[in-house]
């Protein structure tokens, strides 16, 4: 070899920097909107260069930059290849309006997908017709037909709906949408959540006469028995297991989510989790691993292995609906497995690496996708820095003479016997060394003094991995557990073995059940009332820690450059990553800079230091700046605002409420309560963790209306509360009942308050103009009685006046007290039945702000209240239409914002 040529230099991990290009091109071109023009040739440069200095350091670099001009290519194509028929272009671009009535015709996907009040089609669109035209259309549509209120069993919906199966060719009258609904900032855009889903716009059919089917489509038969057997097993699982332990049967093995219960669904998202009850990449492992272990013990022929473990897992991939991160998972096991056949067992990161390339390539989008992120960053922190840890501690407890390691591991004396207590086998020492013509005389003194042995040795052995491998992913996901989940959750470190060993056992003995339940009824009673059992002893741990308020706690999150916090988490955290995988127990000098002590201990406290930011976020909240604030939320058809005073105090009036108007009867009937975020969690929660809030000084309820009500409670239990205040307290209405209870246990102070009180926050005046008072503690907390509010500060004052009506108008007008206001909230969303003349013009406002939905299901706000409100000088403003509206005021100034122009 010439002396001025280098060998090699040689990556164990090539396809990680591939892969970490790629994705860093993508976030690249992501942010910033290219040209194709200028980026294809710079590909094409980069990879000649790539080839002409191959033999060079630089072609290294070069390749990576090709990489990263490739990413950003692909995120460019991604974007304008969408076809100009896609359901979700024509509703975007505005050519068939949201709601409007279409007829669609496609072809089912799966078989209709029961819920608890209805079934789900999902359709693969071909055709629409809107407004007597016909156009050929592409995309996924999500329709919902609910169960007839006439009819109250499931074998009713099923029947209307019987001979529909995989592969149905249908067309259906209905109204599709696809619009952003809860306008404010913080909360999720309705149709970025669809596209994250792959479905273009949902819909509603009003009865199942509105379906026709046209035909059965030829489709891959096993597929559909696959299809069959999985309508059979959530069958089953409902037939004969609890609500509560089907939902969750149905859920983490079926993929049906929609039979969770409420509770259930809280307790596994309290306890950190809830993952467990989704299908992902840990379902997918678990059950590829069990069948590789199974056609194994049948044939050594990796080949057959890995067509007969693939063909299954994929089978059932697409059984349970084929979402993108269940495919996603599917993928990383099969790239993974192939690897085994072909005997190139690169490291494990090497192989995270060719996954990441293979699913970037196939979605780049998907980097910005909260469920990619979330995979990569826990599997990353498993295979990184978990793993090489516990076969580094593995090492160290069995450590024995060899000619590569002859000498002990050069560790702690704590450290090597805690290691040796859980990994020494002395059998397995005494057995090897009869077959050495040496004698070691190994002397092991574990740190109790007889050892741990047997059993006892492997359930401490899997404690402690579970434990180790928990505390390590939560290190690594707790800033996107607080940026997408706003929750941390601490027990989940021994949760997530105690929940993850028993729904394995459950699962298990249910789908035996369902196996004997073919045979006899008798055969199968044993085996549910095992998996009821199996529930119930799941359950009763994370019931145990959400009781005594042990499981988890909520976060608000860092927003605008203020979010760089997050980022810069990640590198003491990449350190240590870096220093467990390179670290060498055996080394008898430690030669790398990685593990000296001087560098380990900035970084540990640099790590420690970015955990109490982001638990403790002193930075997250918005300073005093000495102006009054009014924030209307839009909640739909309700009403909440935040006050904020000009010395930071904050007052939430209201939390909104029902999300679904025409089911009001069923869901006050109904003992099921389904596993559906209410507004308060999804929207107004939402809203105040996006500002950086933990804590509410005070929250305040006008009346006791479910959409003014209802989302205080999840409030209250999501956030730190000073005072709760109220006009009435009915404790017989079960919504102000529930938030009473929620009050109670967490020990918030609850104050009433009647008309002429008067509060001051600093030079801010709050005077309570009605209800009057009452001496009846349960008095009504009606529309009639609900806490009118009048906001004064310098010259600047707003009325609140919650759901009042004709008679309250009157009597507040007839009071003689001061009513004028820059700023008046419409009374009741808009009805008729409130705003009167002379309460509008005694206000005066020149803003008039109604708080309601974009389409109210009561037709608010109506036409002559409008008009009733221009006409005395005010400008209308609506929350459906505007979202969120901000009024800001130093005492003399008005700012007034929207959240849509």
């Amino acid at each position: 070899m010439p002396e001025d040529r280098k060998p090699p230099n040689f990556n164990r991990n090539p396809m990680l920097w591939l892969a970490a290009a790629f994705a860093a091109g993508i976030l690249a071109g992501g942010l910033v909107n290219s040209d194709l023009r200028v980026l294809l040739p710079m590909c094409a440069v980069l990879a000649a260069l790539t080839a002409i200095l191959r033999n060079h350091t630089a072609a290294s670099y070069a390749i990576l930059f090709a990489f990263a001009a490739a990413g950003a290519v692909s995120i460019q194509i991604e974007r304008i290849s969408v076809a100009p028929d896609r359901i979700r272009v024509l509703y975007d671009s505005g050519a068939i309006r949201s709601g409007d009535p279409v007829e669609i015709e496609g072809v089912l996907t799966g078989r209709p997908e029961p819920s608890i009040d209805g079934v789900f089609l999902n359709l693969r669109s071909e055709a629409i017709k809107h407004r007597g035209s016909d156009r050929q259309v592409s995309g996924n549509v999500r329709l919902f037909l609910p169960q007839p209120e006439s009819r109250n069993t499931e074998s009713d919906v099923k029947f209307d709906v019987s001979d529909l199966k995989y592969g149905s060719r249908i067309r259906v009258a209905c109204q599709l949408t696809r619009e952003d609904a809860f306008l404010n900032p913080g909360v999720m855009p309705r149709k970025k959540m669809l596209d994250r889903l792959g479905v273009d716009a949902t819909g509603s059919v009003k009865s199942a006469l509105l379906i026709e089917k046209i035909a059965d489509e030829s489709v891959f038969l096993p597929l559909a028995w696959v299809y069959d057997q999985r309508a059979k097993l959530l069958d089953d699982f409902r037939r004969n297991l609890s609500p509560s332990a089907a939902g969750v049967m149905n859920a983490s093995l079926l993929g049906d989510k929609y039979f969770l219960d409420k509770d259930t669904s809280d307790l596994f998202r309290e306890g950190g989790t809830f993952h467990i009850l989704v299908i992902s990449g840990l379902h997918i492992t678990f059950i590829g691993g069990l069948l590789l272990l199974f056609v194994r013990q049948v044939t050594r022929n990796r080949w057959i292995q890995f067509i007969v473990t693939n063909s299954v897992l994929w089978a059932y991939t697409l059984a349970v609906g084929a979402d993108v991160p269940v495919v996603r998972a599917a993928i990383m096991f099969t790239v993974i497995l192939y690897s085994y056949v072909i005997y190139r067992q690169a490291s494990l990161v090497n192989s995270l690496g060719v996954c990441a390339l293979i699913l970037l390539v196939w979605r780049p989008s998907d980097i910005f996708n909260p469920s990619f992120q979330l995979t990569f960053v826990s599997v990353a922190a498993i295979l990184a820095m978990a793993y090489p840890l516990i076969e580094s501690l593995r090492n160290i407890g069995s450590w024995t003479p060899t000619p590569k390691n002859p000498f002990p591991p050069n560790v702690p004396a704590w450290l090597r016997s805690f290691c040796e207590l859980l990994y020494w086998r002395e059998e397995a020492w005494k057995i090897e060394a009869k077959r050495q013509i040496w004698t070691a005389k190994l002397f092991k003194s574990p740190l109790l003094s007889n050892g741990v042995r047997g059993i006892a040795q492997k359930t401490a052995r899997y404690v402690f991995e579970g434990i180790l491998v928990s505390v390590i992913v939560q290190i690594w996901m707790l800033p996107l557990l607080v940026v997408y989940f706003h929750r941390v959750s601490v027990a989940s470190i021994v949760l997530n073995l105690w929940v993850g060993f028993f729904i394995a056992f459950e699962s298990f003995a249910a789908v035996a059940g369902a196996v004997a339940n073919q045979m006899s009824v008798l055969l199968a009673a044993p085996f549910f009332a095992t998996a009821e059992l199996f529930n119930w002893l799941m359950l009763a741990v994370p019931r145990l820690f959400a009781g005594a308020g042990w499981a988890s706690f909520r976060l608000p999150a860092y927003s605008g450059t203020d979010r760089m916090i997050y980022i810069l988490y990640f590198f003491p955290v990449l350190l240590i990553a870096f220093a467990v995988y390179r670290w060498n127990p055996f080394e008898l000098r430690h030669q790398s800079f990685m593990v000296q002590k001087t560098v380990l201990y900035p970084v540990f406290a640099a790590l420690i230091a970015f955990t109490g930011f982001i638990v403790f976020h002193p930075f997250s909240s918005p300073r005093p700046d000495g102006r009054l604030h009014i924030d209307f939320l839009d909640v739909g058809q309700g009403d909440s605002a935040l006050v904020t005073f000009p010395d930071g105090k904050t007052l939430l009036i209201d939390g909104g409420g029902r999300i679904n108007y025409g089911d009001r009867d069923r869901e006050e009937s109904e003992a099921f309560e389904p596993d559906v975020r209410g507004i308060g969690e999804a929207v107004v929660s939402e809203f105040l963790w996006h500002r950086g809030y933990s804590r509410l000084d005070h929250i305040l309820a006008t009346h006791a209306d479910a959409d003014h009500i209802q989302g205080l409670t999840d409030v209250a239990k999501n956030f730190s509360i000073g005072s709760a205040i109220f006009g009435r307290t009915p404790m017989d209405d079960p919504d102000f009942a529930g938030l009473a209870d929620v009050l109670k246990r967490r020990g918030i102070l609850v104050e009433t308050i009647n008309g002429g009180d008067r509060l001051l926050f600093g030079e801010t005046v709050v005077e309570v103009l009605y209800p009057p008072a009452s001496s009846d503690v349960i008095a009504a907390s009606d529309n009639d009685n609900s806490v009118v509010l009048r906001i004064t500060y310098g010259s600047r004052a707003f009325l609140l006046t919650g759901d009042i009506e004709k008679n309250a108008e009157a009597a507040i007008v007839s009071g003689g007290g001061t009513l004028s206001a820059d700023l008046l909230k419409v009374a009741h969303h808009g009805s008729r039945t409130s705003s009167t003349e002379p309460f509008i013009d005694a206000a005066g406002a020149g803003y008039a702000v109604i708080s309601v939905g974009r389409s109210s299901p009561f037709g608010h706000p109506h036409p002559e209240v409008v008009e009733r409100l221009r006409a005395a000088g005010a400008k209308v403003i609506t929350t459906g239409e505007r979202g969120t509206v901000s009024f800001s005021t130093n005492g003399n100034d008005l700012v007034v914002e929207t959240f849509q122009p």
